[in-house]
């Protein structure tokens, strides 16, 4: 996905609907930052054959991605204000060995988000 040095790219969340699910987990005594457990809502697209289905079928048109407490704590921190490395400190502070490695394993979960299209990750510019 990504070539090179992980430590200056911020991942940022892309504008689609999600909600909170559970009580309050391990979390940093971050403002913003809750440590419940996070549903991502994708509205599903059909084609018109695949409308007909899904009123006969009545299948949902939203599809609800629940996310395990790791992968939570990972999408409320991926505000656009902290970059890889940062995320990594706490997310290593919070989970110790459970995440690790945690670079590797951030950066699978990363590649899953982008994969699924509800995050990128934006390449940090230094001012001159």
């Amino acid at each position: 996905m990504i070539e090179g040095d992980w430590s200056y790219f911020i991942p940022v969340r892309l504008p689609v609907d999600w909600e909170y699910r559970g009580e309050p987990g391990i979390h940093p005594e971050i403002e913003g930052v809750t440590g419940k457990n996070v549903v991502i809502l994708i509205e599903k697209r059909f084609t018109r054959f695949e409308k007909f289905l899904a009123k006969i079928l009545r299948a949902p048109k939203i599809v609800k991605r629940t996310m395990h407490h790791t992968q939570s704590m990972l999408w409320e921190l991926m505000d656009g204000e902290r970059n890889f490395s940062d995320i990594c400190r706490i997310m290593d502070s919070l989970y110790h060995e459970d995440i690790a490695p945690v670079e590797d394993r951030i950066k699978a979960y990363l590649e899953v988000f982008v994969r699924i299209n509800v995050a990128t990750v934006l390449k940090y510019r230094e001012e001159e």
